[in-house]
């Protein structure tokens, strides 16, 4: 299995930063190859065209040289997701959001002009969700319903038919975070297993 972990943590140490390093060695200990992707870099999108540029013609961003064309490719190259945010203000981080602005843009508007050679980059893939808190953890939900929203615009699925959907939701807070650490190791190790197996 590839798997892509985009993180939304602008910080090198913390909370948030440490659930990417056990979803990343868990993977690794399944042998997947992975990938983690820092969403800290990118700006915010520029609406050209009176919101309906290049993202609506060609699905991909004009101005995409701040990193996101690059990880836009990498949607596209994994087989199944790690999202991992910090909740600011019952949301998904300033990062995450800009690549979920940016990316449904250039995904979400394939429904509308579907042909083979256009297919959504989500589209017959699954996801783990991770929303970690810094206080008791009250905007994990409207960050899980963000997340979610914007996945299933780009293609994905509410339901975890076959090999696709979202596999688990893991709500971390500063009180919870010893055992979601290893509920977020164990959802990631039967992700790639479940994964492995319908995919034979």
């Amino acid at each position: 299995m590839k798997l892509l972990i985009l993180s939304g943590t602008p910080k090198k140490d913390g909370l948030s930063h440490s659930l990417v390093e056990v979803a990343r060695e868990a993977a690794l200990a399944q042998n997947a190859e992975v990938e983690v992707v820092q969403l800290t870099s990118l700006s915010a999108c520029r609406m050209c065209d009176d919101g309906w540029g290049t993202c609506n013609k060609t699905h991909h961003c004009e101005f995409g040289d701040d990193g996101f064309n690059e990880y836009h490719e990498k949607i596209r190259w994994a087989d199944g997701f790690v999202f991992i945010t910090p909740v600011y203000w019952g949301e998904v981080s300033e990062g995450m959001k800009s690549f979920i602005d940016k990316l449904r843009r250039c995904e979400g508007t394939k429904q509308w002009n579907k042909n083979e050679s256009n297919s959504q980059f989500f589209s017959g893939k699954s996801s783990i969700l991770v929303a970690s808190a810094g206080g008791g953890g009250g905007g994990i939900v409207s960050t899980f319903s963000q997340m979610e929203r914007a996945v299933t615009h780009m293609g994905g699925s509410s339901y975890p038919y076959d090999v696709y959907g979202f596999f688990d939701y893991i709500a971390v807070n500063r009180w919870n975070q010893d055992y979601k650490r290893e509920a977020l190791k164990n959802a990631v190790t039967a992700f790639i297993k479940w994964f492995n197996n319908k995919t034979k």
